[in-house]
């Protein structure tokens, strides 16, 4: 439960984090919010680590690899990336890991505290995979391999990793992007299985207090194509897969959810992840 509980506070103060320095012209020099954390819920937490890299040019939330239609002229990557870890106290950064021509997303730190999981890919290479990287930046290590895309990693409590692919080989509907649906592995990439069969994209898994992940999906058989982006749950073996929050609210997309811990609700981003909510 402490370790969830680490995990989602240490991603809401990389939100205000982010908030906090997205104007170079003028910083504060501690954002009021970003004190009260440090002095409470942070006390004994030091650093955060996240990733940057170019913005993209494509307004459709599940754009996210880079690459259209499979030709040469409408690939799309996004170069400059940054493993980056920063230092709440002293306001140090520290580069992990640095691609001028690639891109790296989604890191999570393990619940020990000794790694991190990420997606990248290499700038010579057209597919992401999943690497693991030591928290002082040394011990690089690839997970997953092949000519797929996988993104968004999160560590689950019985030592395995799930994650979003388009190993299923599929094309969105009504765009030129490939579909991607949630898969684990072992901790070390074997084992590779395949969870969903969605007909379009499953994103963001993360592990609840109570074992199961919470994750959305995008409906789209005999449903409206851009209305329905809604919070789903199964077990870690693929199991027991069912709709979480709603089903009837269209016009909204909840992506990037996480649990609040001891309060029974779940923190998401919605409107294509322009500002944060939360739901029962």
């Amino acid at each position: 439960m402490e370790d969830v509980k680490r995990l989602f506070l240490l991603s809401l103060c990389l939100v205000v984090f982010a908030f906090c320095t997205s104007s170079q012209a003028e910083q504060p020099a501690v954002p009021e919010l970003l004190q009260k954390m440090l002095d409470g819920p942070l006390a004994d937490v030091e650093e955060i680590v996240f990733a940057t890299r170019q913005i993209g040019h494509d307004g459709h939330w599940y754009a996210n690899f880079g690459y259209y239609a499979g030709e040469p002229h409408r690939k799309a990557y996004r170069a400059m990336g940054r493993l980056v870890k920063y230092n709440l106290r002293t306001r140090k950064q520290t580069i992990l890991l640095r691609d001028d021509a690639g891109t790296i997303r989604d890191p999570q730190v393990h619940y020990d505290g000794k790694k991190i999981i990420f997606s990248y890919r290499k700038g010579d290479s057209e597919n992401f995979n999943l690497y693991e990287i030591n928290v002082d930046g040394t011990g690089l290590t690839q997970i997953t391999d092949g000519a797929f895309n996988d993104i968004e990693p999160t560590y689950l409590p019985d030592g395995g990793i799930m994650f979003v692919s388009n190993r299923c080989n599929r094309w969105v509907n009504c765009w030129l992007t490939q579909v991607a649906v949630l898969y684990r592995c072992d901790g070390d990439g074997d084992n590779i299985e395949e969870l969903s069969s969605n007909n379009d994209h499953d994103n963001t898994p993360w592990p609840m207090p109570d074992g199961r992940v919470l994750y959305t999906r995008w409906e789209y058989t005999d449903r409206s194509q851009v209305d329905f982006h809604h919070l789903w749950t199964m077990n870690p073996d693929g199991s027991g897969q069912m709709v979480y929050y709603g089903n009837q609210h269209p016009g909204i997309l909840m992506i990037d959810a996480k649990a609040i811990p001891d309060t029974g609700k779940k923190y998401f981003s919605d409107a294509d992840g322009r500002k944060p909510d939360q739901c029962d």
